[in-house]
């Protein structure tokens, strides 16, 4: 866990075109962060001084989303910045994507790639050199089992599976959120995966497997088609940089040389959502998965003509966390207690208790992994840089965030920030939808009213645009980027541009 905000304590934004960042946004890193790869890196300030950290934090919207189920390298993105981060594992193709966006030049960014594989991914774009963050993981049940019953009354049979497919041996292999992978990370929609301790699922035991189950963030309680277009779950970063899925299953098989020797994506199946506390804490199962092996044609998957099949029938999930909630919605909590939004989009919480020091007053966490602490109810404790204090969480998705004269919502922990603490980043006084004319590449803006960041998204001049909690907000002609907070492992907070 990452709780302490430095003195250059926000994401600076580089590009008109991209949003590229590179901030000591939270420098700290708590027990519970540990994984089975470490990130290290220097980010130098190019404003204020050298700021020297550990977790190569990055944060800022970026078209560029990469998945390792292409056959290759690392993909970086061509634009112009000046930091480097150290190497880490990265899984993906080797290719070169150049955007077609005008892009400004900034010293001191590194540009945010992320793998969607369950691991975290950073690419500087000057030098391809990545460096990812994995996290510990905590258990949740999971299995195969032959229940036939779906949502109600009614009762489905399911399909047999097919003479070419096997049985992906799932019996024992524990499913997690991404916050259960790796504590206060997002990816940028709901995830269901397979731990980094399990070594093998099939293939080669001596390789890493990867199954993930995703969907959309407003997905409800219910039966759902598996989305059969393998592109939709495997972004291409052309015309789609985020899985636009309403809900998917990949299995990537076979990782060496950081790369996955096979994937596969569903192309028939359902998902059922039983449960749900909030997008990233439910309970469901996939049922009559069929997932066929996939190759890159040009830009887009197709399945391998005569490929491998594996077949799951059923597997359970269930990745609700205690004291779970969904954050500013009524009744979340016991009265005691409050929901404390542990993702930047301030769409997943868990139930905290507080006490009576006020906002601005010196506080203590009861546990350096949680959030409990002697802070009112509505505030969060949190190093701004100078030790703990109680700050104001507010709700980024909000016409009315609630935030004091002189602060502003946002900036990865929900909370109303100093406006001077976000000059390195940028503000504008625009509200959503009009033109940022003071700072038009500011990464935060929208007023008193909601929070939104500055983009020239149609070459008619930088406007305040909002941000978004899922690729299904977007028009159908858009596609969505993210912001990477939290050292780049919370890449919940999306925004919508036209690719």
């Amino acid at each position: 866990m990452i709780k302490t905000i430095s003195s250059f304590a926000l994401p600076r934004l580089s590009a008109g075109a991209l949003f590229t960042f590179s901030a000591s946004l939270l420098s700290a890193g708590c027990p519970a962060d540990t994984g089975d790869t470490t990130a290290t890196g220097t980010e130098t300030e190019t404003e204020t001084g050298t700021d020297t950290d550990t977790g190569t934090d990055t944060a800022g919207p970026t078209t560029s989303h990469v998945d390792p189920t292409d056959t290759g390298g690392p993909t970086t993105l061509t634009t112009t910045t000046e930091t480097t981060a150290e190497p880490e594992t990265t899984i993906g193709p080797t290719t070169e994507t150049t955007s077609t966006t005008e892009a400004t030049t900034t010293t001191g960014e590194t540009t945010a790639v992320d793998t969607t594989t369950g691991e975290t991914t950073a690419v500087d774009t000057t030098t391809g050199d990545t460096t990812t963050t994995t996290g510990a993981v905590e258990t949740t049940t999971t299995g195969d089992t032959t229940t036939d019953t779906t949502t109600g009354d009614t009762t489905t049979g399911g399909p047999i599976m097919p003479e070419d497919c096997q049985e992906l041996p799932l019996l024992g292999i524990e499913l997690l959120s991404q916050q259960e992978f790796q504590l206060e990370s997002a990816m940028p929609v709901p995830w269901i995966r397979s731990p980094s301790t399990q070594d093998s699922i099939t293939g080669d035991p001596a390789l890493f497997d990867l199954l993930r189950i995703l969907f959309d963030g407003d997905l409800a309680v219910g039966v759902h088609a598996l989305d059969p277009d393998p592109n939709h779950a495997i972004p291409n970063n052309i015309q789609s940089y985020l899985p636009v899925s309403s809900s998917a299953v990949v299995y990537q098989e076979d990782l060496e040389a950081n790369v996955y020797k096979k994937v596969f994506v569903a192309v028939s199946g359902e998902l059922e959502i039983v449960e749900m506390v909030s997008p990233h804490q439910t309970q469901g199962v996939v049922r009559y998965v069929e997932l066929r092996e996939m190759v890159k044609n040009g830009d887009l998957l197709e399945p391998v003509e005569g490929g491998a099949c594996w077949w799951i029938d059923e597997a359970e999930y269930d990745v609700r966390r205690p004291n779970g909630c969904s954050p500013f919605t009524d009744d979340a909590c016991p009265a005691d207690q409050y929901c404390m939004p542990v993702n930047a989009i301030g769409t997943d919480g868990v139930c905290v208790t507080g006490g009576a020091k006020k906002e601005g007053e010196g506080c203590t966490l009861v546990d350096p992994n949680g959030w409990d602490s002697d802070c009112e109810s509505g505030l969060r404790c949190v190093d701004f840089g100078n030790g703990d204090e109680c700050g104001k969480v507010c709700d980024v998705l909000s016409d009315a965030p609630g935030c004091p004269a002189g602060t502003h919502c946002g900036g990865g922990y929900n909370l109303c920030l100093p406006e001077a603490t976000l000059q390195m980043s940028g503000i504008d006084p625009a509200p959503l939808g009009e033109p940022c004319v003071d700072t038009p590449t500011a990464l935060y803006c929208g007023g008193e009213g909601r929070p939104g960041h500055c983009y020239d998204d149609d070459g008619q001049g930088s406007k305040c645009l909002p941000w978004v909690s899922a690729p299904s907000q977007c028009p159908a002609e858009q596609t969505s980027g993210y912001v990477a907070y939290k050292g780049g492992i919370d890449r919940s907070t999306l925004w919508c541009l036209t690719p």
